[in-house]
This record gives structure tokens, C-alpha cells and sequence, in this order.
């Protein structure tokens, strides 16, 4: 038969090991609950707001109207309901007041609230294509943002066309230039040609926005995420006609260099955003 002293330590094994087991579940409920209420608190205004929305992206004239609603009711009720204000960081520049290309490293569903209450002045996305075919929101995601079909030649020469549209209303354009949101894992993905490609194209000034916290807020793995601050940093404008157009791989690299820089230091905090 077993000693009392096996027992003792079998017993206290199971119990710590049950214990552990708890918190764990816990934890992982606690993580489950925070990415379901995310989608909740993001597609109720939408539904609320509907049928503005729709009278809304029904014309590009009235996008800047359709934009201050998502910069001033939809993106604040989200960030506010899901515990994550935003600050900027020291150093953090002002954005230039004429159109230019806004990019952001790509790493949470929340880099787009935070892109819209950093901007005052109305932007407009470049997004994947693929997007429109979510339900409801794909209604209305097509009808405010650049689409783009990467592996579509033409749909690539359309978003230049595009592009040229909206800057002349006025719009500033906001692209993520990883192309994409990495694995968690990666601090920051290889970027595309295409925000860099526009900027030599068009004559437009690009703006780096280093987002430093969105990923640990909420990701794309179910079981990570929680309530914080979203800092972030505005970094000097390049000026058009900073690279040439033979330099468009020197360009983009350099910018890239620049976001690792930032996201390896440590910020720190300056004021509310």
C-alpha cells in the first residue's frame, strides 16, 4: 500500500494542480467574455445607427459627415466601453493639415478606432476586399473604404485612381502597410509597396503613426486581452519628394527601420490624446 507520506504529497500535487486548473479557466472565461464584448459594443452603434448609416455612404459628398460620426460616436463608445483610453507619447508630432498618407503598423481590430480619434480631418482606409463580405458590416465597409484585391492587377490600378479622387475632396488616406495583422508573435511584418508607391505616384507626404499597444488589448488569439492604454506616436512628416521614384524599396525599408526603432524603446507618456 502507498506510504502516508506519498498520499500526503499525491494530495497536495491533485490539489494544487485543480487549483491551478481554476484560474486558469478563469482567466481564459475572463479573456472569452472581453473579445465577445468587443464585438457587441462594435456592432451595436452600427445597428443602432443603421439607417443613418445607410442615407450616410450612400454619396461620397457626405462621407465627411459619415466619418465625424465614426471619429466621434462609434470609435470613443468602443474605446471607452472596453476600458482602453487613448494617450500620446513624448515627442509625439502634430499631423500636417493638407491630404497625406497616415500608416500605422497593423496588430488588433482596435488600430482603427485609434486611427480615427487621432485624426480629426476626415481619412479614408485602404482596406482588404475580402472584408466585404461580412455580413452587415460589409454593407457599409465597401461603400467607405478604398478596396483593394491584391492579387488583381486592375484592382490595384483602380485604388490609385481612387486615391487621387479622394485627396482632391479633401481626405487624407490611412493604410496599414503590413497588408495585414502578423501572428502575435511578430512585432512588425514585412511592409507592402503600396502606401510608399502612392506616396512617389500622387506627391503625398507620409505620416508614420507608431502604435505601440493594441496588440496586448485585443489580438487575434482568443485567449489574450484585457482593459489598458493605447499609447501612441505621431513621427515627423517625410515630405513628397523625399525619395525618388527609383527609391521605392529605400523608402519603404527606411520607414520600416524607423517603426522597429520606436517599438523597441520603451515610450513615454505625455497627455491624453
Amino acid at each position: 500500500m502507498p506510504s502516508a507520506n506519498f498520499r500526503l504529497h499525491s494530495y497536495k500535487n491533485l490539489k494544487s494542480y485543480t487549483f491551478e486548473s481554476v484560474l486558469r479557466f478563469i482567466k481564459n472565461s475572463g479573456y472569452i467574455i472581453y473579445k465577445v464584448w468587443f464585438y457587441v459594443v462594435t456592432a451595436l452603434p452600427v445597428l443602432v445607427f443603421s439607417p443613418l448609416l445607410l442615407i450616410g455612404v450612400s454619396s461620397r459628398k457626405t462621407y465627411p459627415l459619415v466619418y465625424w460620426c465614426a471619429r466621434s460616436i462609434w470609435a470613443p463608445f468602443i474605446l471607452f466601453m472596453m476600458g482602453t483610453p487613448i494617450r500620446k507619447v513624448l515627442g509625439s508630432e502634430k499631423l500636417p493639415n493638407t491630404p497625406a498618407i497616415m500608416v500605422m503598423n497593423h496588430t488588433s481590430m482596435l488600430d482603427v478606432m485609434l486611427m480615427l480619434r487621432i485624426c480629426k480631418k476626415p481619412v479614408v482606409f485602404v482596406g482588404k476586399a475580402e472584408l466585404q463580405r461580412i455580413w452587415i458590416f460589409g454593407f457599409f465597409y465597401k461603400r467607405a473604404v478604398i478596396m483593394v484585391d491584391r492579387s488583381n492587377k486592375e484592382s490595384r490600378k483602380q485604388v490609385y485612381q481612387s486615391v487621387q479622387e479622394r485627396v482632391k475632396n479633401g481626405a487624407s488616406i490611412a493604410i496599414y502597410p503590413e497588408g495585414g495583422v502578423p501572428d502575435s508573435s511578430v512585432m512588425l511584418d514585412r511592409f507592402k509597396n503600396g502606401a510608399f508607391s502612392m506616396s512617389l505616384t500622387h506627391g503625398l507626404p507620409i505620416v508614420p503613426i507608431i502604435n505601440y499597444d493594441c496588440k496586448k488589448r485585443i489580438n487575434w488569439d482568443f485567449y489574450h486581452g484585457g482593459p489598458g492604454v493605447l499609447r501612441y506616436k505621431i513621427m515627423p512628416t517625410i515630405k513628397a519628394g523625399t525619395y525618388s521614384k527609383n527609391e521605392l524599396e529605400k523608402f519603404r525599408e527606411d520607414v520600416r527601420a524607423l517603426f522597429i526603432e520606436e517599438l523597441t524603446n520603451e515610450p513615454v507618456m505625455n497627455s491624453r490624446g
